[in-house]
């Protein structure tokens, strides 16, 4: 369990964000609302591709980001039948995720996808003694604007609308080298989501924003929202999924709406 202290900081960063309903407790929900409009870039949307590395996989379990963003669509649209399907697999980089693109996303038939890519092709490439990042199990970075370009091309070619995620934070200390060659990358993201007119979901603001209040607030220097520096713990999946829903179009205002009713089943699953 969170500190109150702990707590009261994360509600304060998360409403600055416009970002109400990531609160560590529901703040003023109204169980009772009814079922919204969806806002455009959902409308016509019944199936969702959630396609990423371990961090998606393991937010398929109760509390994870794919789990929530699934359940507050299914709570604010039940008329519109939602179905959200995960398609992450551990220790996945842009080389493994294009191969399998057909398979995982276009055969599906999705309306929507997501695509989180990026960690792995960072991260990897520091393994086995490379402290600047050039080790052989990397991507680099030519290779993985092609294979994002090409997956973000493909999608849309089928009527897919595709939603871009930026990478998460790789280690909460911001000023390494992993997040600096990791900026870069995602910098490759930003341009090929304004070259193909898709939507761009940015995670780095309220990562960088929650972890930066936690260290200058209270002095710890302790991972705060991942287990492990990369994976998330329950609150770095919260910060995912709002942002997401953000992204979607959907206010915090409407989020806050159902997050008892959200609250509610994950309790159930407990």
């Amino acid at each position: 369990m969170f500190a109150p202290p702990y707590q009261q900081l994360l509600a304060k960063t998360f409403a600055a964000l416009g970002l109400a309903a990531v609160g560590v407790s529901a703040l003023g929900s109204n169980p009772s609302a009814q079922s919204e409009t969806a806002p455009p870039l959902l409308t016509g949307v019944h199936r969702i591709v959630c396609l990423g590395d371990s961090i998606t996989q393991a937010g398929e379990g109760p509390g994870g980001y794919v789990w929530l963003v699934r359940h507050y669509l299914k709570d604010l649209y039940p008329d519109q039948n939602i179905e959200t399907l995960n398609a992450g697999i551990s220790g996945h980089k842009s080389t493994d995720m294009i191969e399998r693109f057909q398979r995982d996303v276009l055969d599906k038939k999705p309306d929507l996808v997501t695509i989180s890519v990026g960690v792995n092709d960072v991260w990897h490439g520091f393994y086995d003694n490379h402290p600047m990042g050039d080790g052989p199990r990397g991507v680099p970075i030519d290779l993985y604007h092609k294979n994002v370009e090409s997956m973000v091309s493909q999608a849309q070619a089928a009527g897919i609308k595709v939603v871009m995620l930026s990478t998460t934070v790789i280690e909460e200390e911001l000023g390494n080298h992993e997040n600096a060659k990791a900026a870069k990358y995602n910098q490759v993201l930003r341009q090929i989501a304004r070259d193909h007119h898709c939507t761009f979901v940015d995670f780095q603001r309220p990562f960088r924003a929650l972890i930066n209040d936690y260290r200058r607030t209270t002095g710890g220097h302790d991972n705060l929202l991942t287990v492990d520096g990369v994976h998330m713990n329950g609150s770095g999946n919260k910060v995912m999924a709002h942002t997401i829903l953000s992204g979607l179009g959907i206010t915090p205002a409407t989020q806050e709406s159902v997050v008892d009713r959200v609250a509610k089943e994950l309790a159930a699953r407990a």
